[in-house]
């Protein structure tokens, strides 16, 4: 029932025309060339954004993606942005599967600008084949989901700290926006995490349910990542967000038959885009650091022993000091 009851969701309770004018302020999302994260840039785009950067593995993407952000209609209800030449988008590579990429990635952004006010931690693989690791060899959608967007945002919390102090900052608007998931499947362990066995590599995490049980748990690993940083970082607020059922190509590793049903049931990328939307813009989000945010804007709850673990366990400084140690030596 879970399942199901994960294609049938609440109306969007922030649209696209009730977003501010952006102007002065800088943005950064992974995964940000195709699906929810390119119609979240055109969002941004059409409401003045100084400057949008989007973070994918492939520089063709890249310029694909800012061709289709200039020359996109306004999305509905906001003005069309009149001035298209301007170097308002911009591309950074990343591989967040690949460690010694994500200094770089960061570096480069660092070197051009002097404040970040939101980043969205879009990027994500799903139901990765059995077997798949990182460059650096560790189990490849723990590696990329929870490590990789780690270690960036290691690089890229001191400049949102210093946009967050600066007087003409409203409080609250400084952001960090890690991507959850629903509960239609509960993650393993009693916190979400099997934190003896990580990786799943024992028998029993074989085949199609080993693949689920992994995204999962990197998708509940998310939603602590996000409690504790705003516990370590209060200037800053950070949340999680399910997107929702979206029709994306993020399901392509997923058996035929589930393919079909998600194709048919799952709603537009524009729903997933409100999501992320609410979570980077919302006051409700600023008035409770921490939160998980859920489709198609509203805060909610993730998984009940993801936040049990969270509020009594302190699971947020056991995965902080877990990632910490695997990606240290690229810091």
């Amino acid at each position: 029932m879970a399942f199901l009851r994960s294609y049938f969701t609440t109306k969007p309770a922030l649209l696209e025309k009730d977003v501010t004018d952006l102007k002065g302020k800088v943005f950064i999302i992974t995964g940000g060339t195709g699906g929810i994260g390119l119609e979240l840039a055109k969002i941004l785009y059409h409401a003045n954004a100084t400057r949008i950067y989007i973070l994918s593995r492939s520089a063709q993407s890249g310029d694909t993606a800012i061709g289709l952000i200039k020359t996109s209609e306004a999305p509905p209800g906001m003005k069309q942005r009149s001035a298209k030449d301007e170097d308002t988008v911009r591309f950074i590579a990343l591989d967040l599967g690949d460690f010694s990429s994500i200094k770089a990635a960061a570096e480069s952004f660092l070197k051009l600008e002097t404040r970040l006010d939101v980043i969205w931690h879009n990027a994500a693989v799903m139901l990765a084949p059995e077997g798949s690791v990182s460059k650096q060899g560790h189990e490849l959608t723990f590696a990329t989901n929870v490590f990789g967007p780690f270690l960036f945002q290691h690089f890229l919390t001191p400049i949102m700290l210093q946009t967050s102090r600066n007087p003409a900052t409203v409080k609250g608007s400084v952001r960090v926006c890690w991507a959850g998931s629903g509960d239609s499947v509960v993650p393993p362990g009693e916190d979400g995490i099997l934190w003896d066995d990580w990786k799943l590599s024992s028998p029993e995490f074989g085949g199609f349910k080993g693949r689920t049980m992994r995204y999962m748990q990197s998708k509940a690993g998310n939603a602590i990542l996000a409690a504790e940083m705003a516990k370590l970082h209060p200037d800053i607020t950070s949340c999680a967000f399910n997107p929702g059922a979206i029709r994306t190509d993020i399901a392509r590793h997923a058996p035929w038959f589930l393919q079909a049903f998600h194709n048919l049931m799952a709603h537009p990328v524009r729903f997933g885009a409100l999501t992320e939307l609410y979570a980077g813009f919302s006051d409700e989000v600023a008035k409770k650091n921490g939160c998980f945010v859920v489709p198609f804007g509203q805060i909610g709850s993730t998984v009940p022993k993801v936040e049990a673990g969270i509020a009594e366990r302190n699971t947020g400084k056991r995965l902080w000091d877990l990632c910490d140690e695997h990606v240290r030596d690229y810091y």
